[in-house]
C-alpha cells in the first residue's frame, strides 16, 4: 500500500513539473491588444474623384467610301492618343485585412477619343479644280463603371502606405455624343477658296454597344490622417471589348453622307484618383471594437 501511495505522489509531482512551463507561458506571453486587432481588419467607406486620358485603338478600319483608283489606306483615320482630359467620380467600399484590400469602386465616368480623316476630289479634265475636305471627329462617352480591385500594402506598419493594385472592371454606356468639325478648300467652284468651319453634333448612342469590360493595373499611396485615410492612386485600364456596334455602323445617315463609318475600337485609359475614406469600425472608450 505504501508503494502505491509513493507512486501516486511521484506521478503528481512529475505532472505538475511538466505542466509548469505551459502554465507560465500562458500568463507571460503578450496578448494582442484590441487596437492591434482593429488595425489588422477594417472596413472603409468614402468618396473618390479624378481625371482620365483615353487612347483609342483601331482593330479594323471601315469607311463610307469604297476606293476604285486609289489605295484604301488613304481612307484610314488618324487617332489622337490621350488627347483631352476628362473626369470620374464615385464611391469606394473597401475591406482591409492584414495588408490586403478588396475594393468595390462604382463611379460615373466620361471618356473621350478623337480621330480625323480627309478626302480630296480632283477633276479629271483640269487638275487645278480640286475640293479638299477635313473632318475632325470627337466622341464623348458616359459610363457607369463598376470595378473590383485587389490592393496589397507594400508597407503595413506606417501611416504612409504605398500599395500596388490590380482588378477587373465592367462598364455600361449611359450616353454618347459625336461632334464633327468640317473644314476644307474649294478650288473647283466660282468662289474658290477656303470655307468656314462647320460643326455637326449627333447623338451617337446607337453607334456603340452598352456593355464593355477590361482589366486594370496600377498603384498608389494611402496616408492615415486623424480618423480618415487619404488615398492617391493611378491605374492603367485596358479595354477588352470592341465598343462599336457593328450592326449600326452605317445606320446614321448624316455620317454616311460625310463618308464616315466607325472602326472596330478598343479603349485604353489612364486614370488618376484622389479619395477620402472613413473607417466603419473603431475603438470604443472601453477598448472594444464597435461598428459605426
Amino acid at each position: 500500500m505504501k508503494k502505491i501511495h509513493c507512486l501516486i505522489i511521484f506521478l503528481s509531482v512529475a505532472g505538475m513539473a511538466c505542466a509548469q512551463p505551459a502554465y507560465l507561458n500562458k500568463y507571460n506571453s503578450k496578448k494582442p491588444s484590441q487596437g492591434d486587432k482593429f488595425l489588422k481588419t477594417q472596413w472603409w467607406l468614402g468618396f473618390k474623384a479624378g481625371v482620365n486620358l483615353t487612347k483609342a485603338t483601331s482593330d479594323a478600319t471601315y469607311s463610307g467610301y469604297s476606293p476604285t483608283n486609289y489605295d484604301a489606306s488613304l481612307l484610314e483615320k488618324k487617332y489622337d492618343s490621350y488627347d483631352g482630359a476628362n473626369g470620374q467620380a464615385g464611391l469606394e467600399i473597401t475591406f482591409y485585412h492584414q495588408g490586403f484590400s478588396f475594393s468595390f469602386q462604382p463611379n460615373y465616368r466620361r471618356q473621350t477619343f478623337a480621330y480625323s480623316n480627309a478626302y480630296e476630289w480632283t477633276s479629271s479634265e483640269d487638275a487645278g479644280n480640286t475640293i479638299s475636305l477635313n473632318y475632325d471627329q470627337n466622341h464623348k462617352l458616359d459610363f457607369i463603371d463598376l470595378p473590383l480591385i485587389i490592393k496589397y500594402d507594400i508597407l503595413k506598419s506606417t501611416k504612409l502606405r504605398p500599395f500596388v493594385q490590380a482588378g477587373f472592371f465592367y462598364s455600361t454606356l449611359v450616353s454618347a455624343l459625336k461632334e464633327v468639325e468640317i473644314s476644307g478648300e474649294d478650288l473647283a467652284s466660282g468662289s474658290a477658296g477656303p470655307f468656314e468651319n462647320q460643326t455637326v453634333i449627333i447623338g451617337a448612342d446607337n453607334l456603340f454597344i452598352k456593355p464593355s469590360w477590361g482589366y486594370l493595373v496600377g498603384g498608389g499611396v494611402a496616408y492615415d490622417f486623424w480618423n480618415v485615410r487619404l488615398v492617391l492612386d493611378a491605374s492603367y485600364r485596358i479595354g477588352l471589348t470592341n465598343i462599336t456596334n457593328a450592326q449600326n455602323r452605317y445606320s446614321e445617315n448624316q455620317l454616311s453622307g460625310l463618308g464616315d463609318a466607325m472602326d472596330d475600337i478598343q479603349l485604353d485609359n489612364i486614370s488618376i484618383n484622389f479619395g477620402l475614406l472613413f473607417p466603419l469600425r473603431f475603438i470604443s472608450s472601453d477598448g472594444h471594437n464597435a461598428v459605426r
